[in-house]
C-alpha cells in the first residue's frame, strides 16, 4: 500500500524551503554568538557573557540542526512527495504550516 499526504505540491515544496531558511538561519545565529568576542570586557562580564553564550550556542546548533533534518524530510521525486508509510506521512504534516495541519493522510492501494 502506498500512502497520500493531501496537500498541494507547492504547499510541500514552501514547507521544506521554510524548513531549509530556519536552518541556515539557526546556524548562522550559533556561529555568531560562538564568535562573540569578550576581550574589550571585564573578567566579570566576561565570565556572565561566555556562561550564556556557551549554552545558548549550543542550543542553536541542535536546533539549526533539527530544522536541517525537518527539511531534509520532505524528499521529492519527480515532483511528487516520495512517502513511505502512514506514520511518515503523519510526521510530515505536523512539519507543515499550521494551515495544512489538517490535511488528510490516505492509503491508497497500487495497481
Amino acid at each position: 500500500m502506498a500512502v497520500i499526504l493531501d496537500v498541494p505540491y507547492a504547499v510541500l515544496r514552501a514547507a521544506r524551503e521554510r524548513w531549509d531558511l530556519v536552518g541556515d538561519e539557526l546556524d548562522g545565529a550559533w556561529r555568531r554568538l560562538a564568535a562573540a568576542s569578550t576581550t574589550d570586557l571585564s573578567a566579570t562580564v566576561a565570565a556572565a557573557v561566555t556562561g550564556f553564550a556557551e549554552p545558548w550556542a549550543d542550543e542553536l546548533k541542535a536546533a539549526a540542526a533539527l530544522a536541517a533534518g525537518y527539511a531534509e524530510e520532505f524528499v521529492f521525486f519527480h515532483r511528487r512527495l516520495v512517502v513511505v508509510d502512514r506514520a511518515q506521512a503523519e510526521r510530515l504534516r505536523s512539519l507543515l504550516p499550521w494551515a495544512e495541519r489538517d490535511a488528510a493522510v490516505r492509503e491508497v492501494s497500487r495497481p
